[in-house]
């Protein structure tokens, strides 16, 4: 699998997400758009793997894991 890279930013999004604390309205418009960065990141990943089955509720939270994953594998 090829390496998960996400910049400072798209990550903090990302775990903003994953807490329940990321609503639009209330962000700026470069976190607005480091945030649809991820999704088009974790998007294109699942596709990649075909991991359609692997997903369970939350693209997000299975993208994070892949990218945590790779940290403890690297």
């Amino acid at each position: 699998m090829e390496k998960i890279e996400l910049t400072p930013l798209e990550l903090s999004m990302l775990e903003r997400n994953l807490r329940g604390e990321f609503f639009p309205p209330e962000q700026t418009d470069e976190e607005n758009a480091a945030f649809a960065r991820v999704i088009e990141k974790a998007d294109t990943l699942m596709e990649k793997l075909d991991a359609y089955d692997e997903l369970g509720n939350s693209l997000m939270e299975w993208y994070y894991n892949k990218y945590k994953e790779q940290e403890v594998n690297a």
